[in-house]
């Protein structure tokens, strides 16, 4: 919104991001750098709405020098370097909040997901500097922080949930059901994660989202269910109830 011409073609979505943008808090200024806005990290934290103009302002701050917009760095494409020289010059980091290539909508077919919009960024970026690493960090479902930062908050709920923010004493979790419906993430993520505390992950895929019925999912699950209620009604006979609502 501040520099309209960084992209040269229609801007679609020009009137929702006038509803949610903010000043930059110093320009951009080319010919004092030392005074231009300096940008540190980039964050990927759902999927982008302009492939196009996004993927332009990612990868300028990637081939730029120190993070201000509008330069370029000397050291890109040097093979005297590191990685021949990309992202060697005060680049900002590069975050993404998760992988999936594909996730479930309305639409009767899987829609791409985050995953896509970081497989086509890389896909420029390798046509750019011919094929230089890409750094960047990934986060969220399958790898381990995420799987391991929900075993805490979890375990939180349930001991304020079963009183034992107390005198009361609450006995440890044992066992955690990860009801999902993407091999490639839910369901590895829950295979794969070994708990600091030895709390039993089991897998539980669901028929309602990306899996396709039919198909041998990427990585097994414990168990196949239909949906979220199957997953509950099997986690139930697993841990040995007997109730009348159980099937």
């Amino acid at each position: 919104m501040a520099y309209p011409t960084i992209w040269p073609f229609n801007q679609i979505f020009s009137d929702y991001y006038k509803t949610s943008t903010r000043p930059l808090p110093l320009p951009v200024d080319l010919s004092n750098l030392s005074q231009s806005l300096k940008i540190d990290a980039i964050f990927v934290f759902n999927d982008p709405r302009d492939w196009a103009l996004d993927s332009q302002i990612i990868l300028d701050l990637l081939l730029s020098k120190d993070g201000i917009l509008g330069t370029y760095s000397e050291k890109n494409g040097d093979e005297r370097l590191e990685n021949q020289g990309w992202q060697q010059d005060g680049q900002p980091g590069l975050f993404f909040s998760n992988p999936d290539l594909f996730w479930a909508t309305s639409y009767h077919l899987p829609r791409l997901g985050q995953g896509g919009f970081q497989a086509s960024l890389e896909g420029v970026w390798n046509a750019t500097t011919n094929g230089a690493k890409l750094e960047r960090t990934v986060i969220g479902k399958p790898y381990f922080k995420t799987y391991e930062y929900a075993e805490k908050v979890l375990d939180q709920h349930r001991v304020e949930m079963l009183g034992g923010g107390g005198k009361r004493k609450v006995r440890e979790l044992k066992r955690v059901y990860m009801v999902g419906d993407n091999p490639e993430s839910d369901i590895r993520g829950a295979n794969e994660f070994q708990s600091p505390r030895g709390v039993d992950w089991k897998s539980v895929l669901v028929k309602t989202g990306v899996y396709r019925a039919g198909t041998k999912p990427a990585y097994v699950p414990k168990t196949v269910v239909d949906d979220v209620l199957g997953a509950v009604k099997w986690a139930l006979r697993e841990e040995g109830w007997n109730g009348p609502d159980v099937d």
